[in-house]
């Protein structure tokens, strides 16, 4: 009697599933590999309402870490041009668009002043398009097994839409850093659970138990009194 695949098996045959034939590495652009490989650390930032200037400063972002903001890219305006700065943006496809773009004036400032040390990263698209050299692009769901084993069913009938985008960067750096010439930290900032308004549409609880399983540096936010939460002052 022939036996029968694992349900893990099949979870695992990323090649047969939407955007499985993608290649990861070679879906980045050779100069941000390069970056990457030198980056002593990767840090990723969320759209974070409770991060100030002081929670991003104490980071002491040197020159070759690699900092990502993820969509609108809120935190901006405390950007450096000086260091690598990675831009990574979803994929809305009812309306095919994607989120964040075009860019707002911080970040186009940001290009600039240092062109060769900004890139832009679009995951999830599933309609036609070639994107410019300097730019990395994922189609559909990136074959990685904690994306792809990425809850369907939420609790009320109602489905869930996929990933956040913080979780896909998080998952394919977390990724790279298994092959040769990657090496980097691997950090997060506003990732902690502090404020932050969550949409019904991720599932919040898988990706925070992933995040507290993975070798990945989860920096807390600095304690601040009532009145300047209440001012929403450094």
């Amino acid at each position: 009697m022939n036996k029968q695949p694992s349900p893990a098996a099949e979870t695992l045959a990323l090649d047969a599933l939407p955007g499985g034939y993608q290649s990861i590495e070679n879906g980045m652009p050779p100069a941000l590999k390069e970056c990457l490989r030198k980056a002593a650390r990767v840090v990723l930032v969320a759209n974070n309402p409770a991060i100030t200037q002081a929670d991003f400063q104490a980071l002491n972002i040197g020159a070759d870490d690699v900092v990502v903001s993820f969509n609108t890219c809120v935190l901006a305006p405390l950007l450096s041009p000086h260091s690598v700065n990675l831009f990574v943006h979803g994929f809305n496809a009812p309306d095919a668009y994607f989120f964040g773009l075009p860019y707002g004036p911080e970040v186009q400032r940001l290009f600039a002043q240092n062109p060769a040390r900004c890139f832009t990263m679009l995951v999830g698209c599933t309609g036609e398009m070639c994107p410019l050299p300097s730019v990395a692009l994922y189609w559909e769901r990136i074959p990685l097994p904690p994306l792809w084993n990425y809850p369907v069913d939420r609790p009320g009938g109602k489905r869930y839409v996929g990933p956040t985008t913080g979780f896909n960067a998080l998952v394919l750096l977390d990724w790279l850093r298994g092959h040769a010439g990657y090496s980097y930290q691997l950090m997060t900032l506003g990732f902690s659970n502090e404020a932050g308004k969550r949409w019904g549409g991720h599932a919040w609880d898988y990706e925070r138990e992933w995040l507290q399983q993975a070798d990945v540096i989860v920096t807390p936010l600095r304690r601040r009194s009532w009145w300047q939460k209440l001012f929403n002052r450094q």
